[in-house]
């Protein structure tokens, strides 16, 4: 099917000139300032900004129902109960599971046979505590669940485990149904909750430690310890959770995550741990948050995306290098098997979005695999520009497909653009059209649902007329790439670049700078038979390197020598054995007359 893509639209971010001048004034290099005063609203003391502390996070009891669970698992641990820990099946919830284990386990002494972490098949169980998690819990013989990254929305299979004599402490961040929090669950412990005063931005993984690090000092009061280490070194799995859950980093709404990944990339790095030196060996140059959201966060979170989530939850408490590299072989086969899949479902699903002219852009694949389609609805977002669902017969692509696929049922991922909160977008449907929605929940960005197929044509009116609702007045969205606007010729440096090392690290809600400007073709070479191509661009007296990655299909032809660019590009450093040099990564680009 011929079709093509619509053009991406290049829009300079506003600055505030107040906070530039803020951070100048505080010694800030220009870019960088110029670079804060696009970000924020208002100025955040530099120190602060460069190195946040632990020391300044709030203290988590702050968050309604923290008391009551502490008391319920320093109880379990005292009395040497059988503990079962929900986790969800993602890379937030996986690596939720190895704090919640390594807290109870290498710091509280308890037996690792009277733990249990339970996970819901991603394809063939869906999401939260589900009916087949319940079953698993109660065969374990569990007398206390903590949850972690879930449960908020469970109060039906949590009434079924209270009924059963088995209290369920939840720690979550999800958003909290408008029913309120699980009546049945013995605690919860979520700061979307609407009484709680504490950062909504913290990650499942996050809510974890901080139940942890109270359980901690609530052990020591009571002198059950003489001593006990605090909990910082398990702030890795925070980290990578954190990014990996694109959870806020901006400066202004989220300190704490800041905090989070500073401590827990500093241990990533110093390979703290097994699974972290079998990372780092096929590493080139430092580990950071990109690599961690592209390179190990995928490869986590794949094994849960197509079967089960545990080997996953394996790699990260490995004791050994040898049972690492094991584990993380392993993850690296099901990744590469996710990332075909989520080829042949973008190639399949760009063409069907090309045609979708309301709002919103529904699809249903009858042979999809939902495992991948979050990642392939973030790629029509980002190519479209509309906030997508993409559904399948719920089960689907699971590798017992027969038994797997629940007849009737339709499973969707959902992702959003920044002025659309798909969250809401679905609770508007389930108000408008009791029943249609069988499931549904997730965040602001991203969510999920489960609809009957024969209801899709009724879903998708309902959902873009949800959408429309929240963007009525707001013109009609297209793909679009904010921009740091032109970067002057003598900021195209090494050290300059370096400069931002100390502000990171950048996602959701501060994303990293992106440079537009128009430039000549001053060199060209095609690689991988044209699909991408080294470029030497130029502009007045400026030279730069650049790669761009797809270009075949962003530009309807090759450049020629003499050619005007527009573009948008990154600027990233790169080694090369004793090499160092400055690239630009452009990431989209039209032709412009000279």
């Amino acid at each position: 099917m011929q079709f093509k893509l619509p053009p991406k639209v290049f829009v300079e971010r506003p600055c505030n000139s107040s906070v530039r001048e803020a951070y100048v004034n505080a010694g800030a290099p220009h870019h960088i300032a110029d670079f804060l005063g696009r970000r924020l609203d208002s100025f955040i003391d530099w120190h602060l900004l460069i190195s946040p502390k632990l020391s300044a996070i709030a203290d988590p009891g702050a968050i309604p129902s923290m008391d009551r669970a502490v008391e319920r698992i320093v109880r379990a641990i005292l009395q040497r109960e059988r503990i079962a820990l929900a986790c969800d099946h993602d890379m937030d919830g996986t690596a939720s599971a190895a704090v919640l284990w390594s807290a109870l386990v290498d710091f509280f002494g308890v037996e690792a046979d009277r733990l249990t972490v339970v996970t819901s098949h991603r394809l063939t169980e869906g999401y939260g505590i589900s009916e087949p998690v319940v079953s698993r819990i109660e065969s374990f013989g569990a007398t206390l669940v903590i949850s972690a990254d879930k449960g908020s929305s469970d109060e039906p299979r949590i009434a079924t485990l209270a009924a059963s004599g088995i209290d369920v402490v939840i720690t979550d961040h999800h958003v909290i149904p408008q029913a309120g929090p699980p009546q049945s669950a013995y605690a919860v412990v979520n700061p979307s909750r609407l009484d709680a005063e504490y950062d909504r931005h913290v990650c499942g993984a996050g809510v974890a430690f901080l139940v942890m690090a109270k359980v901690r000092s609530a052990l020591l009061e009571r002198g059950t310890f003489a001593q006990l280490p605090p909990l910082t070194s398990l702030l890795d799995y925070v980290a990578v959770a954190t990014i990996a859950d694109c959870v806020s980093l901006s400066p202004g709404a989220s300190l704490i995550n800041r905090a989070f990944i500073r401590r827990g990339l500093d241990q990533v790095r110093s390979q703290s741990r097994p699974c972290w030196e079998v990372f780092a060996q096929e590493q080139q140059g430092d580990i950071d948050a990109e690599t961690i959201a592209f390179r190990m966060a995928p490869a986590i979170a794949a094994a849960g995306r197509l079967d089960w989530a545990e080997s996953g939850f394996r790699f990260l408490i490995s004791k050994s290098e040898t049972e690492a590299a094991l584990y993380w072989s392993e993850l690296k086969r099901e990744n590469s098997e996710r990332q075909t899949i989520e080829r042949r479902l973008r190639h399949e699903a760009f063409p069907r979005a090309a045609q979708i002219t309301g709002p919103a852009i529904v699809l249903f694949f009858e042979d999809g695999h939902s495992g991948v389609h979050g990642i392939t609805a973030s790629r029509v977002v980002e190519a479209f520009g509309k906030p997508c669902a993409i559904f399948a017969p719920k089960g689907h692509g699971a590798r017992s497909t027969a038994s797997a696929v629940v007849e009737g049922l339709a499973s969707g991922s959902f992702r959003s653009i920044p002025s659309v909160d798909v969250q809401r977008a679905l609770q508007h449907v389930a108000n408008a059209h009791p029943g249609l929605l069988l499931s549904h929940g997730g965040h602001q960005a991203a969510a999920g649902a489960t609809i009957q197929v024969s209801d899709l044509p009724q879903f998708e009116q309902a959902f873009s007329e949800a959408v429309a609702h929240q963007t009525a007045g707001i013109p009609e969205s297209k793909p679009t790439i904010w921009t740091d606007g032109e970067l002057d010729a003598t900021s195209h440096t090494w050290d300059a670049m370096e400069a931002f090392d100390s502000i990171g690290p950048f996602g959701r809600g501060f994303d990293p700078p992106i440079y537009s400007g128009t430039f000549c073709v001053d060199a060209y070479h095609a690689m991988t038979e044209g699909q991408h191509a080294r470029l030497r661009l130029r502009r007045e007296d400026l030279v730069i390197s650049a790669v761009w990655f797809n270009i075949e299909s962003a530009l309807e032809r090759l450049p020629f020598i003499g050619d005007h660019l527009n573009i948008a590009y990154r600027l990233m450093r790169r080694r090369y054995q004793d090499l160092a040099s400055l690239q630009a990564t452009i990431i989209a680009g039209s032709f412009r007359s000279a």
